[in-house]
């Protein structure tokens, strides 16, 4: 081996590396931003059955306590049994979600970063700081997750990375969420319940193609999304 290529390779494996390093990461949170949408997903159709089929026994299945934006949906549509003080209390779901969510804003964070790293870097911090909020008070910092799906959303606007379908229904997910949460309190409306159930369709949805996308770039495909 001459001197000119050791040379070369010392100075190409600290950038082969970092490349091997941040697919792994756009790996891992795909895998978490999958998780996250998974998650909520089953929740939803397991309210949609029992909504659709009340006789139906589902005992067989484990109880899972509602994550707080199913039981903002069912606050504002009026369903029996379900008050304001379910959401004061560390629910794990809740928790689960948070931490899913933080593990996709990195890897959102890690491609756009070169976009905007100050915006990008507002959404990174969100997530986390608010499952150390939710996890110090039980009942603050769950909304940090609607504010960096915004703020990560309209880096994404500014860049064909991930498509402009895709930063459009994050950042009207957010709105709509964030809506259903500050009218908690009020009487029971069909119009939030309406905005929070549409709100929370187009989170699942976009957790799904903000993974799907992570993914890509994690096998090396750079192109654009559409």
């Amino acid at each position: 081996m001459t001197e000119y290529t050791k040379i070369f390779h010392k100075n190409r494996l600290p950038v082969e590396n970092a490349a091997g390093g941040k697919k792994r990461l756009y790996i891992i949170s795909a895998a978490a931003g999958a998780a996250a949408g998974g998650v909520l997903l089953t929740q939803a159709a397991g309210l949609l059955l029992a909504v659709l089929s009340p006789g139906v026994r589902t005992g067989w299945v484990p109880p899972i306590q509602d994550n707080w934006l199913m039981v903002i949906f069912k606050l504002h549509a009026g369903f029996e049994g379900v008050h304001p003080d379910l959401l004061y209390g560390r629910n794990l779901v809740d928790l689960a979600v948070l931490a899913l969510v933080a593990v996709t804003v990195l890897g959102l964070y890690t491609a756009l970063r070169e976009t905007s790293k100050i915006a990008s870097l507002i959404a990174l911090v969100q997530p986390f700081l608010g499952i150390v909020l939710f996890t110090a008070t039980a009942l603050a910092g769950r909304c940090a997750l609607m504010g960096a799906v915004l703020v990560i959303s309209g880096v994404m606007l500014r860049t064909q990375l991930f498509g402009k379908s895709t930063a459009a229904m994050g950042l009207l997910s957010g709105v709509l969420l964030l809506a259903g949460d500050f009218g908690v309190g009020v009487a029971p409306s069909n119009a939030l319940a309406v905005l929070t159930g549409i709100g929370y369709g187009l989170l699942v949805t976009w957790l799904f193609l903000a993974a799907r996308r992570l993914f890509q770039l994690g096998l090396g495909e750079s192109g654009g999304a559409k």
